[in-house]
């Protein structure tokens, strides 16, 4: 099968999402099953995807629209992403597709894939993350653009696509809400969830004098992460262990500003207090992840938490702002605390770090539970739907 995936929220070529994380796994499965995986997506965002997808041809939505200093003023993205809602219309596709598969159900993914998908006669198809009407609260004309625009994409959904995956199934109940309150009879969707690649996490089987960090948060550094509450959370933490380390894996657009509010605390970097990695191979961030105590998830809303999954993978207890589906996804694997709350947050980091016999034994709990998630488990049910989509789709233009 051949298969087009349209990833057109990349910005430039250093910010690993979750999302991107998850075609890591999957497509090199896909791939040598003998299907043909190809991406869709900004040039500025080729280099990373060159590293991830070797074997994939990469198809320019946007040549003209470059980020890298101009990652905080959202106001710049409105344009790069009205013009990759164009492209597609008259962008040289090298095969015919059978399937087009946007990466998640926001108006610039979904409406290229739409429109590829009618080019190729394919199936069309789409991976939900999560629903923005179901967590984020409307405090900017940013946030309403994106609440008015998952509707318009759920309308598309409900009348035109041929499969619906979804991360889990408090997602699928999510977007069923959302399509009833626009009047629509749910579609059908599919749960298919993530994994990751056990092989390639060491368990952190060593003691506390085997840690070089005290706690790790791992992601896209985004405001929508809760990346600003480091400060107040790491100040607080510093207060119980003044020597405490912090490490950050990763990079994105809020990165500079944390920096410039970590060093207006007194966390700057001459006092060893936070260290940033920066975007970072595979093999670097295992290699890294062993070497925390703590895992730290901050976000604001998530559809899964493949972070999450990580640190419990290579045996870290997780302190986690409370999100609705880490109930469901890791019941009672993680110690949660109520969002915003740093001094919660604070408070049991230094519990796992005061407590080492304890947190050792919470990360082996861990890793036994995420055993249940692996990754190709999760490419094959993936693969085996699309197939089945693309049968449905030429019965649909016959």
């Amino acid at each position: 099968m051949r298969c087009l995936v349209v990833y057109n929220s990349a910005l430039e070529p250093y910010s690993v999402s979750g999302v991107l994380r998850y075609f890591a796994d999957v497509v090199p499965c896909w791939t040598a099953a003998g299907h043909e995986i190809d991406f869709l997506t900004a040039q500025a965002a080729f280099p990373l995807y060159r590293t991830f997808f070797p074997q994939a041809r990469l198809l320019a939505s946007d040549r003209r629209f470059v980020f890298e200093r101009n990652l905080r003023q959202t106001w710049r993205y409105l344009p790069a992403f009205a013009w990759r809602m164009i492209t597609p219309h008259f962008t040289r596709l090298p095969v015919k597709y059978d399937a087009v598969l946007a990466c998640a159900q926001f108006i610039y993914e979904v409406g290229p894939a739409r429109t590829i998908a009618r080019r190729c006669q394919a199936a069309l198809a789409v991976k939900i993350h999560h629903i923005l009407h179901s967590q984020r609260q409307t405090t900017t004309p940013f946030d309403h653009l994106h609440l008015w625009s998952e509707r318009r994409t759920a309308r598309w959904l409900n009348r035109e696509s041929d499969l619906i995956l979804t991360s889990t199934p408090l997602v699928a109940r999510h977007f069923a809400e959302l399509e009833t309150s626009l009047g629509l009879k749910p579609s059908p969707t599919l749960p298919t969830g993530y994994g990751v690649d056990l092989a390639n996490l060491p368990f952190r089987d060593g003691g506390p004098g085997d840690c070089e960090y005290d706690a790790v948060l791992l992601g896209r550094i985004h405001e929508a992460k809760g990346i600003y509450d480091v400060p107040a959370l790491w100040q607080a933490v510093r207060r119980g262990r003044p020597d405490a380390r912090l490490l950050i894996i990763g990079d994105g657009p809020h990165r500079e500003e944390l920096q410039r509010r970590l060093s207006g605390c007194g966390l700057g970097p001459e006092t060893g207090a936070v260290t940033f990695t920066g975007g970072i191979a595979d093999a670097e961030k295992n290699r890294l992840l062993p070497r925390c105590r703590v895992g730290l998830s901050l976000s604001r809303e998530e559809g899964w938490g493949l972070s999450v999954t990580e640190f419990l993978a290579v045996g870290l207890p997780v302190v986690a702002m409370e999100v609705p589906v880490f109930r469901e996804v890791f019941p009672g694997q993680l110690d949660l605390v109520p969002q915003e709350d740093t001094t919660a947050a604070a408070t049991r980091l230094l519990h796992w770090l005061n407590h080492p016999e304890a947190a050792m034994a919470r990360g082996k709990a861990g890793r036994e539970f995420v055993r249940q998630y692996d990754h190709r488990s999760v490419a094959d049910r993936e693969m085996a739907a699309l197939e089945a989509a693309v049968v449905k789709s030429r019965k649909k233009f016959q």
